[in-house]
């Protein structure tokens, strides 16, 4: 019977060795629901380190067992099983300090706690392998009975603690019950006492035991790591709430404050604090409102008035039972509005809005809606407002007569083009600042938009008008200032009476409009007076204007060419190149009359690269020390690098050498944008183009222009020639001229000579060239190589 028991009990310690062997592959690790929350699984972790001090205490004690066995049996083997357990309780002790260190420097990533998981089960199961063996050497190899009694009850005693602190990880407790206990039954099988082999048989049912309890004190932990988990839920979720409620109140951009029925403080925002600069002892629960108000008053806070409506709304929303409004301000200026409603229980519920900025907001739209942005003057809109009420009165037999004048500044487009916006907006707020320099009491000047400006007024006689707009133009001369560059401006204005030119207040415009194009068209800076021939006119040269874009689309323009000879010679040195339109029905069209259009609309410039490329193509077929001699627009210069490339760009095709193309250029160039024209002429004069001031005596004839440009050339404007033979000035005013140039290295052209006394006297004067109908008309180019010699 004893050997059966004792094969029985062998067997069941054998199939619990091999099913701790494979429980503790499975052992450490989350489990799928501590998978689905990784915060269970930490706290489950945490637990097995809960209690560091219990944990020394007993793998101390089991090392101390060992040390008893070696002292009891005499047995040696002890001694290493000792050491062996002394640094395995070595190293646990190590990893509970190092544990608790690093969650107090930080928080722990998942991969860390699955760390400490395993670092702390490996100890653990080594730690219950050496006492099971311990157990099973003391059973089977000795029979020192006091070792038995010893081991026994250190497995119990173990096993139960076993059970109490690892409850969280209920593997852990398995493997170790059965690393602890398989190889203390199987001693028990295997030990020469009587009943050992039944004591063996009651190590499952021991087992079993305490797995069902760590599993019931598992259930128990997770129960109850849920329920703390839903109270910290439930308690952020109040706090949350709570932080919502503060949040909201705290974050209106309006003050709020409830009264009960009594007019009792209960509850302020921290807005409502700020607005009315309350402090906190203001707003203690139970204030009356009659002790805020005065506290108000006390703080300069409120005018006395302002404090008795803000409490009269609320007292007249409790008496009616309905919203009450009132717009109240504070000493600093600020504007409030108030509401005021009755609550659910009674009580009063007040808004108070800070509308300082929406009221200022409110009058900045309303001022922007009738003035313009930039300039600060009044726009179109109002404007508009304004001519509808005067041409009413005009025409409503009030005896009462306006007028409007148009004004528009002279080659805007192409200065902000080459400056900038920058610079054109700066303009545009100098021209303002001009404009109502020149009001007269109950005129209006408004930006009707661009460079566009309207102005109105009430003249007695249409002189008066006139006499406004020169004032005006007189204003623009002054030069404007722009970030320390000096600009020269020009302005056209076109003026149309109220009735006379138009009743109505698109006709009035309409008017102003046709004459200020008149005006433009006349050669800017100037003043025109709407007259009926306008509009026809206008018509006119709108479709010039459209023939014109036709023509330089097709080719329909060319060149023709008038000699200059030297006087002393009689020889032609170079032909200036002249533009000319023969149109379809108009026929010759007088380039007076298309090149100011060409000019307005901006096609002189695609014009004018046409001549340079058509002038060097044909010279090349000339003489070597003939010239030719092309005509540039100051409309060309604003746009630098475009006449500079264009320029290159005919050289290089005709092969002509840079020496023998000369542009003339006129003081209106020099005086519009120096800066841009200096600039164009040095770089084309460093390639070898020679620049020549054309139409010198008229204008502004500034001998400034002499010294600054690198001129070649200076040429005589032709009324000068006219009356050389019988104007003492005249003749004065070529011979200086000509001694200046011949200091100034410079050549003189007097242009105008029809007759051969004109000659014979410019030549006597000092002049080396001429030009003039004397040695030839403009000839096309096929007409000029037999007249080389006999000029």
């Amino acid at each position: 019977m004893g050997a059966v028991m004792n094969r029985v009990a062998a067997l069941q310690a054998s199939r619990l060795s091999r099913l701790a062997a494979r429980l503790s592959l499975m052992a450490y690790g989350p489990n799928a629901q501590e998978s689905r929350d990784p915060k269970l699984y930490r706290v489950l972790v945490h637990s097995l380190f809960s209690s560091p001090t219990s944990i020394i205490l007993s793998n101390v004690v089991g090392a101390a067992i060992s040390l008893f066995c070696w002292k009891s049996s005499g047995n040696p083997i002890f001694l290493p099983i000792f050491w062996l357990t002394a640094v395995i309780v070595a190293l646990r002790i190590v990893t509970v300090w190092r544990y608790h260190a690093a969650i107090r420097r930080r928080e722990q990533t998942d991969e860390e706690i699955r760390a400490w998981d395993r670092e702390f089960f490996i100890g653990a199961t080594a730690f219950s392998a050496v006492l099971g063996m311990m157990c099973f050497i003391a059973l089977a190899w000795t029979d020192d009975i006091p070792s038995h009694i010893i081991t026994i009850v250190a497995a119990i005693a173990f096993s139960a603690g076993y059970v109490a602190r690892n409850a969280g990880r209920p593997i852990f407790v398995i493997v170790q019950l059965l690393a602890f206990c398989a190889p203390m039954a199987i001693g028990l099988s295997e030990a020469e006492q009587p009943f050992y082999s039944a004591i063996s048989g009651f190590i499952a049912f021991f087992i079993i035991t305490n797995i069902a309890i760590a599993f019931s004190l598992n259930r128990n932990l997770l129960e109850l790591a849920a329920a703390r988990k839903r109270s910290e839920t439930l308690a952020t979720s109040l706090r949350s709430k709570n932080l919502t409620l503060d949040s909201a109140l705290n974050s209106m951009m309006h003050g709020l404050v409830m009264f009960n029925a009594r007019l009792e403080l209960e509850l302020a925002n921290l807005r409502f604090a700020e607005m009315y600069r309350l402090g906190a002892e203001d707003l203690t629960p139970g204030t009356l409102l009659t002790r805020m108000l005065d506290r108000l008053i006390a703080a300069q806070v409120l005018a006395p008035a302002a404090a008795r409506d803000l409490g009269e709304v609320c007292r007249r929303a409790l008496r009616s039972g309905q919203t009450n409004e009132i717009e109240i301000m504070t000493e600093r200026g600020q504007i409030f509005v108030v509401h005021a409603e009755v609550t659910g229980d009674g009580g009063i519920l007040m808004v108070t809005e800070d509308a300082t900025e929406r009221k200022a907001a409110a009058a900045q739209i309303e001022r922007l809606a009738h003035s313009d942005n930039l300039t600060g003057l009044p726009n179109r809109f109002r404007f508009n407002q304004v001519l509808r009420k005067v041409c009413a009165e005009a025409t409503g037999g009030r005896d009462k007569s306006f007028a409007v004048l148009y004004i528009d500044l002279d080659n805007f487009k192409s200065i902000n083009d080459s400056l900038g916006h920058e610079c054109g907006d700066q303009l545009l707020v100098q021209v303002a600042e001009r404009l109502q320099t020149v009001l007269s009491q109950g005129e209006l000047v408004a930006r009707f938009g661009g460079d566009e400006f309207l102005l109105l007024s009430r003249p007695k006689r249409p002189e008066d008008a006139v006499a406004t707009a020169e004032r005006i133009l007189e204003a623009m001369r002054t030069p404007f200032d722009l970030a320390g560059r000096t600009l020269y401006v020009t302005t056209s204005v076109g003026i149309a009476l109220i009735p006379e030119h138009g009743d109505d207040p698109s006709d009035v415009l309409r008017a102003a409009d046709m004459a200020l194009y008149a005006a433009k068209a006349a050669g800017r800076n100037t003043v025109v007076m709407f007259e009926p021939q306008l509009a026809e006119n206008l018509n006119t040269r709108r479709e010039l204007e459209q023939d014109l874009r036709e023509a330089c689309r097709t080719g329909k323009l060319f060149l023709h060419y008038q000699p200059i000879v030297n006087l002393r010679s009689r020889r032609v040195v170079s032909y200036e190149a002249l533009m000319r339109w023969e149109h379809p029905t108009r026929g010759f069209v007088p380039p007076s009359d298309f090149i100011p259009i060409a000019e307005q609309t901006g096609l002189i410039v695609e014009m004018g690269e046409w001549a340079i490329r058509r002038a060097c193509m044909d010279a090349r077929n000339w003489p070597a020390d003939v010239s030719v001699a092309v005509n540039v627009s100051a409309f060309q210069f604003k746009s630098t690098a475009g006449l500079i490339s264009a320029v290159k760009d005919a050289l290089l095709i005709s092969r002509l050498p840079a020496n023998r193309l000369e542009l003339e250029v006129t003081e209106s160039l020099l005086i519009e944008d120096q800066e841009a024209s200096l600039e164009a002429i040095q770089a084309l004069h460093r390639i070898g183009v020679r620049f020549s001031l054309d139409d010198f005596g008229i204008g502004y004839s500034s001998l400034a222009y002499l010294a600054r440009y690198p001129f070649s050339k200076v040429k005589i404007d032709r009324t000068f020639a006219q009356h050389v033979t019988s104007d003492g000035p005249s003749r004065s005013i070529i011979e200086v001229v000509c001694q200046l140039a011949d200091r100034l290295g410079m050549q003189v052209v007097v242009e105008g000579i029809e007759s051969e006394q004109q000659r014979r006297e410019v030549e006597a004067l000092g002049a080396e060239q001429a030009q003039g109908y004397l040695f030839g008309k403009p000839q096309p180019v096929a007409q000029l190589v037999p007249r080389q010699d006999a000029a």
